[in-house]
């Protein structure tokens, strides 16, 4: 067996829980992400409002922290809706056909079809950005919410009708929305309770031990993807800084993720040294798995740091 294999396995062991394999993975690159209706960031994705400019507006393309050249969203029409975070109840309350949009160039360039949502601009990027509302109130007791999009060529069901049910979906499905080929992002309205905080950061081990270096190297953007309890996943960057103060993931509700870093942030060759969930090492030295699964628990606050070596 070769050693990669050996800690690869050993990783998994080692892991808060076992879970989500590789098979749960989007197959839909890029980012979606909730924005003001300027694409101004929210942080922890808390919102004062569901409507309104300063309410809940999607945004698509290079995510928080992202370079401007970063892969963005595959050109095309796209659906989106508005769940609660366990995606069974549908939020989103006009039919799906007004619930669509087209990507261009990686990003959002506005409304297609017979799409009549509000829509805004993202100064940052230049990306459209789309009015979630209207949509009802959810049901979780935290203020949650889950916005999705997906290509309208992976949609099951009658577009004309708000809720889509498809007998073929059976469990594999959320209101024609496939988990499997969607992208989705959790939001919060209103203050009280909330959901998880989960940042993460990129160390460069510069002498590739496995350990933190101190003062530590953090590199930003580095790609990470995680992958919801529903099989859901999305790609963001790590941000700069050292703190716990920035959500790389926010208002993540109780379940099982999975992250999985980029092998490399575009600028060379880096070899997985190390990775560590609140102050304590899951793997140091060999070659650690580059996903890790964690369950969240409760509305807290957690940190997962990815460290590489330069090869």
């Amino acid at each position: 067996m070769k050693r990669s294999d050996v800690f690869g396995r050993c990783l998994l062991a080692c892991v808060l829980l076992l879970g989500a394999t590789a098979s749960a993975y989007a197959q839909l690159p890029g980012a979606i992400f909730t924005t003001l209706s300027d694409g101004t960031r929210v942080n922890a994705n808390i919102y004062s409002a569901k409507c309104g400019v300063s309410g809940v507006w999607l945004d698509g393309g290079p995510g928080p922290n992202a370079p401007q050249g970063a892969a963005g969203l595959p050109d095309g029409d796209y659906y989106f809706q508005v769940t609660d975070p366990s995606g069974k109840t549908l939020l989103s309350t006009d039919a799906v056909m007004f619930r669509q949009i087209h990507v261009s160039a990686g990003i959002i360039s506005g409304l297609s079809g017979a799409g009549n949502h509000n829509t805004s601009f993202d100064v940052d990027h230049g990306a459209v950005t789309i009015e979630l509302c209207p949509f009802n109130d959810t049901p979780n007791p935290g203020g949650v919410y889950k916005a999705w999009v997906t290509p309208i060529a992976q949609f099951l069901g009658d577009p004309t009708k708000v809720d889509s049910p498809n007998a073929s979906c059976k469990n594999g499905c959320f209101h024609g929305f496939v988990p499997a080929f969607s992208k989705t992002d959790n939001f919060k309205v209103g203050s009280g309770p909330g959901a998880a905080c989960l940042t993460v950061w990129k160390n460069i081990d510069v002498d590739g031990n496995g350990l933190r270096n101190s003062p530590p190297d953090y590199s930003t953007p580095w790609p990470v993807t995680i992958t919801d309890p529903l099989g859901a996943s999305n790609t963001f960057f790590t941000p700069f800084g050292t703190g716990k103060d920035v959500c790389t993931f926010a208002q993540l509700v109780p379940g099982l993720y999975s992250l999985t870093e980029a092998t490399t942030n575009g600028s060379g060759n880096f070899i997985l040294t190390s990775n560590r969930l609140d102050g304590k090492y899951l793997t140091s030295g060999g070659y650690p798995d580059t996903t890790v699964q964690i369950r969240i628990k409760d509305a807290s606050t957690h940190e997962l740091v990815f460290g590489n070596a330069p090869r």
